[in-house]
């Protein structure tokens, strides 16, 4: 059986005061939706160099092989 949302289509019953605050706040300020995006490309978006992710590899340190009981 598909269960039939009672409100329509996307409606939600119940939104908190500070949800509707947010959500009224930045629809009146779009500029901050923006300046979050500008902050997470800083964040995440850098430029890959080759030569430090080769000294990366280099610098790894192999793992040990962990020994446990077999079970026959």
């Amino acid at each position: 059986m598909k269960y039939k949302y009672p409100y329509g289509p996307g409606r939600r019953e119940y939104e908190s005061e500070f949800t509707q605050f947010l959500n009224g706040y930045l629809r009146q300020h779009p500029e901050v939706q923006r300046d979050q995006v500008l902050g997470w490309r800083i964040f995440w978006e850098r430029p890959v160099d080759p030569q430090s992710i080769d000294r990366e590899r280099q610098a790894e340190l192999k793992p040990t092989v962990y020994h446990s009981y077999f079970y026959e």
